[in-house]
């Protein structure tokens, strides 16, 4: 192994000793646990030197693994994910929907809006995070595939919509900000739903939505 891998397996093994000796009883459910680990910045600086000198598809099952456990646990800042080169958000999508947490997919998913990835590469990859068991991934895919105005964003973000759980309304609110930024004529029909919803997070939402004030 190079120095770079060592290096960043050592820090990836620290933040994971971290968190058995704090959370002994296991880790916390939602919240911002994991910005309490004060070993962050040598961390980025590994991946940093890991991702420009050692390519992805070198990377041994053992590094796969602790680089996706520290993408996961970055979820607060996420500036693994935003270091991961450009060429290499596709692939490692690919790696973390074989065995990645939805901490990790959905992190990704955000990063293959970025248009400095050729469609042809991000927008498949996304149109299979937008069918992930995970709610929240899914919602991610689909705005990115908006932002990239994808062929198929429309139709994924109708069909969200109509799939939704009635307890997740952010799920029909990231559907209208989408068909707002497409400019689909689905957009008008989908509001007047929302206005006569009993959920008062929806109906706020498509107010804004049509005031132009919705983010």
């Amino acid at each position: 192994m190079s120095a770079e891998v060592d290096a960043f397996l050592a820090e990836a093994a620290a933040l994971a000793a971290w968190i058995e000796q704090t959370y002994p009883d296991g880790r916390p459910d939602g919240g911002e646990w994991e910005c309490g680990y004060d070993g962050w910045p040598g961390l980025y600086a590994a991946w940093r030197r890991l991702v420009a000198t050692c390519p992805l598809p070198a990377w041994s099952p053992a590094l796969r693994a602790a680089a996706l456990e520290v993408l996961a646990r970055d979820n607060e800042c996420q500036q693994i994910a935003r270091a991961t080169p450009r060429a290499d958000v596709v692939a490692l999508s690919i790696v973390a929907r074989a065995g990645g947490e939805h901490d990790a997919r959905w992190q990704l998913a955000i990063e293959l809006a970025d248009p400095a990835i050729a469609a042809a590469a991000a927008e498949p990859e996304l149109v299979i995070l937008a069918d992930d068991r995970d709610e929240y991934v899914r919602r991610r895919a689909v705005q990115s595939l908006a932002r990239r105005r994808a062929a198929t964003a429309e139709s994924l973000a109708v069909r969200e919509w109509r799939a939704a759980a009635p307890d997740l309304p952010w799920t029909r609110m990231n559907a209208l900000w989408c068909l707002h930024h497409l400019g689909s004529a689905a957009l008008p029909t989908l509001l007047a739903e929302a206005d006569a919803s009993p959920d008062p997070l929806l109906r706020d939402y498509a107010a804004r939505v049509r005031a132009g004030t919705a983010t």
